[in-house]
């Protein structure tokens, strides 16, 4: 259909079941031929650039697609208020179906978008409209208790603080002011400062509940936010919320992509291996996973580049991000047989070695288990300690490793899977100076003699003990490069109040404090990654009890930040003898 001319139209209105009228953008060819439907639902504005980042609307309508474009209700120019996520059900179900019944629509809808419009096409899947066909979900989760909220029992207090300021506030403030030059003309410089001082006082806010505490009109605007910051793991609301547990009414072909530097990294593999368990009431699914954080898909993620076939405009030589979703629609939409489906469904992009590589499954069929245990001589402080990781379980008698963990001088976030200001740069950065600190403990392999190639989760099970009632364990895996950068790939956290919870059922085992000086288990999910560490590299695990304003900052004293600001310093033993072997598990692939 290419030369044709594209026809928009602005503020379509689609009603819904509540009398609620949503607005859209529809782009479409001038065509007399029915086509079918590509939506997306997003709460940033559907005439923002964001809007059409991740899928070219006009290259898709030249393909043969309507494409629709909603601001979700109470956003931009629809209608209605706006709590996040809670209406996405019962409006996703409505959008479907009238988009299917849209002047020149096959009645054929398929959804499309990322982080909370790819929420929006799960949302609506688990409602089991009858002209839904298929989803492109891109970086997004299903549970909010795995890097949405909460992380490991840690909240996420840099994805609070910084969405609900930077993504949500201004068009907030424009609605309240609706009508009324004047507040607006106040209002709207103290929002934009408020996102201004995120990174210079704002993260600092303690206890959290009283952030912006200066502006009280602003904090009427974020109740959300400061709702869900008081929520226990085991609130209705996230259970109300949660995906996951509907996976079973998603019946349609499922393509997901995540990055391996992308705050939903987790969830996207879980999104995947889920829908790839019910393949055969859902059909086909497929995964890619780039190198990218949240929202960039640039050939440079943090501080290396991974060369510009691993970036959204030139993925494996195969096209744009558009057309990697155009061939995926035309397969199981309009059934061209175009190979897609022939193709190998899982596609990850090896950081070290920067190619990409197809195989059969997540995870890998066939990776090999490497179980690199933790061990030292008493010293494993700062990058210069004597540390170390090695395939031996550690002898009978391997001293512990200590440090002092003060939440008054917290470990800071310096690069990885976050969703913080753009001062806070993400994905790969050296932790040289981090590594440097008392509170950072460093457990690095030799030299490697023969690249290494690990595709797979990366899990720790760490034996520790604190002087504290309640304290955190952060780990991180990290590639040593010869000349001493160290880059982070991936990494996770554990609150020790949480170390029985079950994430996916939270209600079925409640948070119980610990006993100063006493050793438990900790198992830290870091999630996963794709490296191949090269001949000479050496493989770093650090292990410390913070990285902020990532997560929020365990007090030490079993209370909750939200609600105190008493800090303790907590004295922290880390544990790897042949009783308590301190592991890191790995899996590598040929």
């Amino acid at each position: 259909m290419m030369g044709q001319r594209i026809l928009i139209e602005r503020d379509v209105e689609a009603t819904m079941r509540d009398g609620t009228v949503l607005r859209a953008n529809v782009y479409r060819p001038e065509t007399q031929e029915p086509l079918p439907v590509l939506l997306t639902r997003l709460p940033y504005g559907k005439d923002l650039a964001l809007a059409t980042a991740l899928l070219d609307p006009v290259k898709a309508a030249a393909a043969g697609y309507i494409v629709v474009i909603q601001d979700v209700r109470g956003r931009y120019r629809s209608d209605g208020d706006f709590a996040p996520f809670v209406a996405e059900f019962e409006d996703g179900y409505d959008t479907v179906e009238w988009a299917a019944t849209l002047p020149g629509s096959t009645g054929d809808v398929a959804m499309y978008g990322a982080s909370y419009f790819g929420q929006t096409q799960w949302q609506a899947a688990v409602m089991r409209p009858p002209h839904l066909r298929a989803l492109f979900p891109q970086i997004t989760w299903s549970s909010y208790l795995n890097g949405t909220h909460r992380r490991g029992g840690a909240i996420e207090w840099g994805v609070a603080a910084s969405w609900n300021t930077t993504s949500l506030l201004p068009d907030l403030v424009v609605r309240s002011a609706a009508g009324d030059p004047a507040r607006l003309r106040a209002l709207l410089p103290r929002a934009i400062g408020l996102i201004d001082r995120l990174p210079v006082d704002g993260y600092d806010a303690l206890p959290l509940r009283d952030f912006a505490r200066d502006e009280p009109e602003l904090r009427a605007l974020m109740p959300f936010m400061y709702e869900t910051l008081e929520l226990p793991l085991d609130a209705p609301l996230f259970r109300q919320l949660d995906v996951a547990r509907r996976f079973d009414d998603v019946r349609v072909p499922t393509y997901h992509l995540g990055g391996w530097n992308d705050l939903f990294l987790g969830e996207t593999l879980k999104n995947y291996v889920a829908m790839r368990e019910r393949r055969e009431q859902a059909g086909p699914t497929k995964l890619i996973v780039g190198p990218w954080a949240h929202a960039i898909m640039t050939a440079v993620i943090g501080q290396r580049d991974y060369g510009v076939a691993s970036s959204g405009i030139l993925i494996n030589y195969m096209g744009d991000v558009t057309d990697i979703q155009l061939r995926w629609f035309d397969a199981v939409v309009k059934g061209k047989p175009n190979g897609v489906l022939e193709e190998p469904p899982v596609l990850l992009f090896v950081m070290g070695e920067n190619r990409w590589r197809s195989f059969a499954d997540w995870p890998v069929p066939g990776a090999r288990e490497l179980l690199l245990h933790l061990d030292s001589g008493g010293s494993a402080n700062t990058r210069d300690g004597d540390g170390r990781l090695a395939r031996d379980v550690p002898a009978a008698d391997s001293p512990a490793d200590t440090y002092d963990y003060d939440p008054a001088d917290p470990v800071p976030t310096a690069g990885g899977q976050h969703l913080l200001h753009a001062l806070y740069p993400r994905g790969a950065v050296d932790q040289s100076e981090v590594e440097e600190r008392p509170d950072v403990l460093c457990y690095t392999t030799p030299p490697l003699e023969d690249d290494l190639t690990v595709v797979g989760p990366v899990t720790l099970r760490l034996y520790a003990a604190s002087s504290a009632v309640d304290t955190d364990f952060v780990a991180r895996l990290v590639d040593v490069f010869p000349d001493g950068r160290a880059y982070n790939l991936t990494d996770g956290i554990i609150r020790a109040s949480c170390r029985e919870v079950d994430f996916a059922r939270p209600e079925a085992a409640r948070p119980s404090l610990i006993e100063p000086g006493r050793a438990y288990a900790y198992d830290i999910d870091l999630w996963a990654t794709a490296n191949t560490f090269k001949a000479g590299h050496r493989i770093r695990l650090e292990v410390t009890s913070s990285n902020f304003p990532r997560w929020d900052r365990n007090l030490n004293t079993g209370a909750s930040g939200v609600a105190s600001a008493r800090m303790v310093v907590a004295h922290q033993t880390i544990l790897h003898d042949a009783e308590h072997p301190s592991a890191l598990r790995l899996w590598t692939v040929e």
